[in-house]
């Protein structure tokens, strides 16, 4: 083999090496801190879900940054 067919198999062979890496991901979701707080969205009484929100962790939730001049 000279270098010119070394190279090329070389190149070829981190082609592949690095293809299978590039597959769909199944989606998986973040677990949920408690069970408590995945019935959070099914409670009704404002009393008992102004309780759970006290103890689960809030997801989603945006708070803008104060304005800066610079």
């Amino acid at each position: 083999m000279n270098a010119r067919q070394l190279s090329s198999v070389a190149m070829v062979a981190m082609v592949i090496a690095t293809v299978p890496g590039c597959g769909d991901k199944p989606e998986t979701k973040n677990p949920v801190a408690s069970p408590a707080c995945a019935d959070l969205d099914k409670v009704q009484d404002p009393a008992q879900r102004a309780e759970l929100l006290d103890k689960c962790p809030r997801q989603g939730e945006f708070k803008p940054s104060q304005q800066k001049a610079w």
